[in-house]
């Protein structure tokens, strides 16, 4: 697929970031007033796994690319994005579907497709909200979704925080045993 690909460093590169997580929530974040869980150790991942490095196709004649939509957000007002494309792509012979978004207005230098999604976990062992990737956008329509960086929106952690809700269409059948947990036992 991708002959440049080390699995030693990808393998690296994913332990600091985790790394890099843990220490942010653990000694930076922001909780904005919600209380910090008792006996929080930081977020919580699933084993690093190679097999969730899915190589996917853009298609950027997907019903909707092109057009501006709303996605809800966790405190019930509505966030721009314009749909970039649909992320096509196999798991288990089974073919996944994944709408991606650009942020409007999008921040100066970034340029990353935004792809929330939920899948078979969603609400057990990850966050019922769904969770997030971000895909560097290049030209292409080639690309590999690793879902090993599925990571928590900020409200997992804080209510306090607004997040976007992936829409319906980004809910897959399997379960993306991958990427980031809950990160705590919610006591309702």
């Amino acid at each position: 697929m991708n002959d440049d690909f080390n699995k030693e460093q990808w393998r690296r590169e994913l332990e600091d970031t985790r790394e890099e997580a843990t220490d942010y929530f653990l000694n930076q974040f922001n909780w904005r007033g919600a209380p910090e869980p008792e006996g929080f150790e930081g977020p919580k991942w699933f084993p690093i796994d190679e097999g969730w490095r899915v190589p996917a196709r853009l298609d950027r004649h997907a019903p909707g690319t092109g057009a501006r939509v709303q996605l809800q957000t966790s405190i019930g007002d509505l966030r721009d994005f314009d749909v970039y494309g649909t992320f096509v792509f196999d798991v288990d012979g089974q073919e996944g579907r994944l709408t991606a978004y650009r942020m409007v207005p999008e921040p100066l230098g970034f340029d990353e497709l935004f792809v929330p999604f939920k899948d078979a976990t969603t609400g057990k062992e990850t966050y019922g909200a769904g969770r997030y990737l971000d895909i560097e956008r290049h030209d292409g329509d080639e690309y590999v979704l690793d879902f090993n960086r599925a990571y928590n929106p900020l409200c997992a952690f804080s209510p306090r925080y607004n997040c976007p809700y992936p829409p319906p269409q980004n809910k897959l059948d399997i379960a993306v045993q991958a990427g980031e947990k809950v990160p705590f036992e919610h006591s309702h």
